[in-house]
């Protein structure tokens, strides 16, 4: 689980868009030029798509909390893992899959590592 949390961690301050608009951004920036491209998600606007990014490294923190409190454990890696991967799919709806840089791929490696760690343990 710590493996997955420092992943979570780590992936804002890689790269999410390796190229197209939003490339040299980061934070808000990057999600603002990632959804000027017109392209749309259901439910999911810029606001919604910047918190779930923020939520990001905060599950990330929560992972490492989750270690020492059994009962922490499921729920945090689930909670993780959801919302990396509307995450994931939001930057692949909007920047396309060709464009993703690194960081949305660690998120979701390091979401499903704390999800497999959580539930192999009992």
């Amino acid at each position: 689980m710590l493996a997955g949390g420092s992943a979570l961690l780590v992936s804002p301050f890689v790269q999410w868009v390796r190229r197209g608009p939003g490339n040299t951004f980061s934070g808000r920036e990057m999600i603002d030029a990632v959804v000027a491209l017109g392209t749309s998600l259901p439910g999911l606007s810029a606001a919604r798509l910047a918190v779930a990014w923020y939520l990001v490294p905060a599950f990330g923190a929560t992972l490492f909390i989750a270690v020492g409190v059994g009962r922490l454990r499921r729920t945090a890696a689930v909670a993780a893992t959801g919302v990396s991967a509307l995450v994931f799919v939001g930057f692949t709806t909007l920047a396309g899959i060709s464009n993703l840089g690194l960081g949305p791929w660690l998120a979701v490696a390091g979401a499903t590592t704390a999800l497999v760690a959580a539930l192999a343990r009992r």
